[in-house]
């Protein structure tokens, strides 16, 4: 059903519309703007670790990226899925690959994330795939609205 592989350069048109809001482009990316800008984007993840889309029927719908990977420790970032792919199992699938490569690629036993309180949704799924939260940082979102990070962790 869904497959994943590298992000190439042309992926990131497709990817800068994946979020359909202001807010659901904050949640993936909250230094980046909305309309979201394709290389701005791809520029980032020239930073970044193994930065993964996610295909559906040969069809990108997801993205995400590992940051400050260091001593067996790593942080998932990006996350985002098609608005058009939701709830048919692609964020799980993602997130499940992203921790696998972490673990496999990069040998990380701890991987850590920032999800915010307002994206219930996505906190409830980190929950079920088994991270922990353990930390709150106070963000400012993209109505100037502080709200919560929950920083979580996940033991590989």
């Amino acid at each position: 059903m869904f497959t994943y592989r590298d992000s190439t350069r042309e992926d990131f048109a497709r990817i800068a519309d994946f979020p359909a809001s202001a807010s659901e482009a904050f949640y993936m990316f909250p230094r980046g703007s909305f309309p979201m800008d394709s290389q701005h984007l791809y520029e980032v993840s020239l930073t970044r670790k193994a930065p993964t889309v996610i295909e559906y029927n040969k069809e990108p719908v997801g993205y995400s990226t590992l940051y400050d990977v260091e001593e067996g420790s790593g942080w998932l970032g990006n996350v985002i899925i098609s608005k058009h792919h939701r709830r048919i199992g692609a964020a799980r699938y993602l997130i499940e690959t992203m921790v696998n490569r972490a673990k496999e690629q990069f040998g990380v036993r701890e991987l850590h994330l920032v999800c915010h309180n307002t994206n219930t949704k996505a906190l409830l799924l980190y929950h079920q795939i088994g991270f922990k939260p353990y930390d709150l940082r106070i963000v400012t979102n993209e109505e100037k609205v502080e709200i919560a990070g929950v920083v979580m962790k996940l033991t590989l």
